[in-house]
């Protein structure tokens, strides 16, 4: 039988929540920032990172006590306190003045709940520069193959940037001219354009005010090449190229008897051909064709060919 005092002592035990030796504390010591990333926007280095959520024993972070960012080139270092928060997503910014001309390297560690500092960063790297001037007069304009943007600048490069309704501008493509086509805007949507200076992936000027612009379709499609006229047994037979515009809709076929006016006298029709017969024998008839898109648009008239009814 189990002594009294021994089963007493288990029942103590068990009454306190003992369920072994105690555990160490924990360091609580922050993950390690991967993602730095730095650009120089204007007159402004500006920073990004994310600070994980878990420590580097696999628990939740409950605290930041501090961020540090030192940036260093060759005879500087500066290290700038982030303001703290929790674990996320941060930014800092700082003048870009003192560092023109030099080769930025920075670096983020972030402290604890207790004190202890995660290892620094992988580190992202900027060469800084006078201040990139921002593009002036930018204008926009409806173009055959989209919307033709222009806008006066001196940069080695230029991102153009393109948001419809409420959305945050996103990039539209780049250009090394001062100037570029959106070949992929819808019509009937509007658009606001911005247009920013590049100088490789890190240097970028501030972005130029916004134009604004609802393309719209006011260009008609080729003018049909290749028209013959041939005449037939009671009929004149016309032919030509076809078009191959995506909004192509038809044609349209104008005649004229004797040299007299020209007047419309089919379309809008599909085919590449017309057949004639609404002729009288030994009458001149001189033809021109059109093509028409889809919201109406009509190209001028083709060169005139003519044939005389049999």
């Amino acid at each position: 039988m189990r002594p009294a005092f021994i089963t007493a002592a288990f029942a103590f035990l068990a009454a306190c929540g003992y369920v072994g030796d105690p555990k160490p504390p924990t360091l609580d010591i922050p993950s390690r920032v991967t993602d730095l990333r730095a650009i120089q926007y204007g007159g402004r280095i500006m920073v990004e990172f994310t600070l994980p959520p878990l420590t580097t024993e696999g628990l939740t972070l409950t605290g930041v006590r501090s961020i540090e960012l030192r940036a260093a080139a060759e005879g500087m270092e500066r290290t700038f306190n982030v303001p703290p928060k929790d674990a996320g997503a941060f930014e800092y910014e700082f003048a870009a003045g003192e560092w023109t001309g030099k080769r930025v390297t920075l670096t983020a560690r972030a402290a604890g709940p207790k004190g202890k500092t995660s290892e620094w960063s992988d580190a992202a790297v900027v060469s800084a520069g006078p201040p990139l001037g921002v593009p002036v007069n930018v204008a926009v304009e409806n173009a055959p193959r989209g919307v033709r943007l222009t806008w006066q600048g001196a940069g080695p490069g230029y991102r153009i940037l393109r948001t419809t309704g409420d959305q945050p501008p996103s990039p539209a493509g780049e250009s090394s001219k001062p100037e570029y086509v959106d070949g992929v805007a819808e019509i009937g949507m509007r658009y606001r354009y911005f247009v920013q200076t590049v100088d490789g992936e890190t240097r970028q000027s501030e972005i130029s005010s916004a134009v604004e612009i609802t393309p719209r379709d006011a260009f008609p499609p080729a003018v049909p090449g290749g028209v013959s006229a041939v005449a037939g047994v009671d009929s004149i037979e016309l032919a030509w190229e076809r078009n191959t515009e995506d909004d192509f809709a038809g044609y349209n076929i104008y005649r004229t008897v004797d040299s007299g006016t020209f007047e419309k006298l089919a379309g809008p029709i599909e085919a590449p051909t017309y057949s004639d017969r609404a002729i009288e024998a030994g009458k001149r008839f001189s033809y021109s064709v059109t093509s028409v898109d889809s919201t109406g648009n009509e190209s001028l008239r083709s060169m005139v060919v003519e044939a005389v009814a049999q």
